[in-house]
């Protein structure tokens, strides 16, 4: 999610296009670097009312090692190319670059992104029916499951002290 909304970003690009403020001018106003309304504007300038939009379809590496390819063919700078291909900044070009330099193409290959599903365990009780199992492996499944349950209670019971710190601290009164 960006800071800035797509609307307030292309209201600032089309002031400066039609001259009606200088990014400089607009930076001060509204405390925001002028470098960046300044790519803004050029974004604009390139993409019209595509400008940024996430792209519709993720990135392939081969699609980002064109990118780099034309820019070095063109001679054209990060935040030129960037603004070109309506990328959401410069930076991003600058870590596909770093990772073509270190990975080649292997390394443009999209990442996965967000948190690793957890693992399932895998238990041999689960493989057996309780008829099936053995004395010691019942007791092994039972003693298991009440461990399970205590350290359960016990994150209960630390998320309920959390809770009532918090609302102590909330209702001390502040000098």
């Amino acid at each position: 999610m960006s800071k800035y909304s797509r609307t307030f970003k292309i209201a600032l690009a089309q002031q400066c296009l039609d001259g009606v403020s200088s990014p400089r001018a607009l930076g001060k106003q509204l405390s925001i670097p002028y470098s960046q309304i300044r790519y803004w504007s050029k974004v604009y300038s390139f993409n019209g009312e595509e400008s940024f939009l996430p792209p519709k379809f993720p990135r392939t590496a081969k699609n980002k090692a064109d990118i780099l390819k034309r820019m070095w063919s063109e001679n054209w700078s990060l935040t030129y190319t960037s603004a070109f291909y309506n990328l959401p900044s410069p930076g991003t070009l600058s870590v596909w670059l770093r990772e073509f330099d270190e990975s080649g193409l292997q390394g443009l290959q999209p990442k996965q992104r967000g948190r690793p599903s957890m693992k399932k365990q895998s238990q041999e009780s689960n493989d057996k029916s309780i008829d099936e199992m053995t004395l010691e492996e019942l007791r092994d499944e039972l003693e298991y499951r009440r461990t399970e349950v205590a350290v359960l209670k016990k994150l209960e019971a630390l998320d309920e002290m959390k809770r009532q710190q918090a609302k102590k601290k909330r209702q001390s009164p502040k000098d």
